[in-house]
């Protein structure tokens, strides 16, 4: 009695088939450097140093905990203190402090400010390293919300059909009448007072009908399949249907739909901030930094840094996510063995076909003995 060979699992196979792409590869080290600088921004650009003993006391990490006790207090004044100690970030310059002494200073032209200041002498790198936060915080909880929505109203509107349905897609229909970028203003020029919050929710309900509209033509495809229609025969729930039967198969175009969700989200954040037009002028954002060039076109800085880090984060996230609808494709999956085979094992596996095993099965048939 033969052992039943091991099938990678769902999650292992993912990995190992991500791994095959290089431009996933990269697009995923891009990827988590972003979040480790968003994670530790305030370890890398700060007023207040990473550890530091003043006064008579040790202080850990009061560039993140912020403490009352050292309000008013930066790393310049630490340093002037007699028998004070830090150890300093790499920048000790907030996302909004401001200078007036050193207003659109030039790259490298101040050690204290690397990649320079902006018009209100505020620091471009502290600017850069909390954008980063900003844009990656809020594109994955935009991004997130709007893919369950649109995943959840898409599956059951493909599932059920009927007056829903019906009623559903009469709404994406409307909703896609409208561009995206047109209807967010609407929303955001209805509102009393704009805030990250609002910008959020009018992306949300922007965006969750093009999610519906991909999951529910793969829901509405996969439900119409053999082994679908066994499930229900054989008295299957269609809840359990939904969920065990298709869900699976259509898992692929809600994670992709995610994935790219997360660029375009990014895109239509700094393009609302860049209409001045998103949330607090204040708060750190790589739109808001682009928006300044249009008053100081001669700061080329203030273009090339966040535009470049624009362009890396969407193609990173546009070639991640290519890669990972792939890997979590079930036909890629069973695919994968066979590909996976020696090629003398992968001959054995491949049914016999063509002219030549056509007629000698036709001999066979016809005088066994021969056969």
């Amino acid at each position: 009695m033969t052992a039943r060979p091991r099938t990678a699992g769902g999650t292992r196979l993912a990995l190992r088939l991500l791994r095959r792409h290089a431009y996933a590869r990269v697009g995923t080290i891009v990827i988590l450097a972003l979040l480790l600088v968003a994670i530790f921004a305030d370890l890398l650009a700060s007023q207040l140093p990473v550890l530091c003993g003043h006064e008579g006391k040790v202080w850990v990490l009061p560039a993140v905990t912020q403490p009352a006790e050292l309000a008013g207090t930066d790393c310049d004044a630490i340093a002037r203190t007699p028998g004070s100690w830090q150890v300093r970030p790499l920048v000790c310059q907030g996302p909004r402090a401001v200078r007036t002494d050193v207003r659109l200073a030039a790259p490298f032209s101040d050690p204290a400010h690397p990649l320079g200041t902006d018009a209100s002498g505020r620091d471009v790198f502290a600017r850069l390293v909390h954008g980063t936060r900003t844009s990656l915080t809020f594109a994955l909880g935009a991004a997130f919300a709007f893919a369950l929505v649109g995943s959840l109203l898409g599956a059951i509107a493909g599932f059920r059909g009927g007056a829903l349905d019906a009623l559903l897609s009469r709404v994406v229909e409307t909703m896609g009448a409208f561009p995206t970028l047109v209807l967010a203003l609407g929303i955001q020029a209805l509102v009393p007072r704009p805030s990250i919050f609002t910008l959020l929710l009018a992306i949300c309900l922007t965006r969750w009908a093009e999610v519906f509209r991909l999951v529910r033509a793969e829901v509405q495809k996969v439900a119409t399949l053999d082994y679908v229609m066994a499930a229900r025969a054989l008295g299957a729930s269609p809840v359990r249907v939904l969920i065990h039967h298709v869900g699976p198969n259509a898992r692929g175009v809600a994670l992709m739909s995610w994935a790219f969700g997360i660029p375009s989200v990014i895109l239509a954040e700094a393009s609302l901030t860049f209409l001045r037009v998103g949330h607090d002028p204040s708060t750190a954002s790589w739109g808001e930094m682009l928006s300044e060039v249009r008053d100081h076109p001669a700061a080329w800085w203030l273009l090339a840094f966040p535009g470049l880090l624009l362009f890396a984060t969407v193609a990173a996230y546009h070639v991640v996510g290519e890669a990972l609808r792939d890997a979590l494709d079930p036909r890629a999956r069973s695919a994968e063995p066979i590909a996976a085979a020696r090629p003398t094992e992968r001959l054995t596996q491949l049914p016999p076909s063509g002219p030549m095993f056509e007629s000698r099965a036709r001999l066979r048939a016809a005088d066994p003995k021969k056969g």
